[in-house]
């Protein structure tokens, strides 16, 4: 199975044919409109936002067994759904308000949907906005303690185990601030539970024309 997250930071459908290039089952997009979304042709698809411009869409393209669960209102923006029985809860970290935002949301994602993680294989990919650089700025809900807190339920960040890199040494970005290169974060992650997948990070010379974020591109061997 692939999956492929992008903040492909508006224009979803002109951007649509680099996302079908991939080749993916899934796809998570933030800042996608709830249009743009609707307008798709696939089987699966599902908006959440406040702005109809910019919220988080989710796209099935394969002839798979889709599944939406219910997700708590004002949390945003995460869509929890079901592929042939993995568990995902599809992220882009936001502000609710000046408390609630950023790791702090996903913080409070995770404490609500701790059954539906620990119940089967489970991943939590998207756009995180958030990193153990910014711990700070987040006393009692950040990063590093996010860490642990999906650890206890199994979900380890693909990146960090393939690479063999602590939460804060990274060595490749996957945000680059103004689209500058000097500017660059790691805040795009892939917690999973289970034997680790393989995954890319899409390559600045290609994607940063077309967005500040790379790709995320998950490949799960199923049995």
């Amino acid at each position: 199975m692939r999956i492929v997250s992008w903040n492909c930071a508006m224009g979803f459908s002109k951007k649509r044919h680099l996302i079908e290039a991939l080749k993916p089952d899934v796809a998570i997009l933030p800042e996608t409109s709830e249009r743009h979304i609707k307008e798709t042709e696939a089987r699966f698809k599902a908006w959440v936002g406040t702005n109809p411009h910019k919220g988080l869409g989710v796209v099935g393209f394969t002839d798979r067994s889709y599944m939406l669960h219910e997700a708590p209102p004002l949390l945003p923006w995460h869509i929890p759904f079901t592929v042939d029985g993995l568990n995902i809860i599809g992220l882009w970290a936001h502000v609710r308000d000046k408390d609630l935002k950023y790791v702090r949301v996903t913080h409070e994602i995770v404490g609500r949907h701790t059954d539906f993680l620990a119940s089967a294989p489970s991943l939590v990919m998207g756009d995180f906005n958030s990193n153990t650089v910014w711990d700070r700025e987040h006393p009692g809900r950040n990063h590093s303690m996010l860490v642990e807190k999906l650890g206890a339920l199994g979900l380890q960040s693909v990146y960090h185990q393939s690479e063999r890199v602590a939460h804060g040494d990274e060595t490749t970005n996957t945000y680059f601030h103004t689209k500058k290169l000097h500017f660059g974060y790691h805040i795009d992650f892939a917690f999973f539970s289970g034997v680790s997948p393989s995954m890319a990070i899409g390559r600045q010379e290609d994607w940063l024309m077309y967005s500040d974020h790379m790709p995320l591109i998950l490949d799960i061997e199923e049995p």
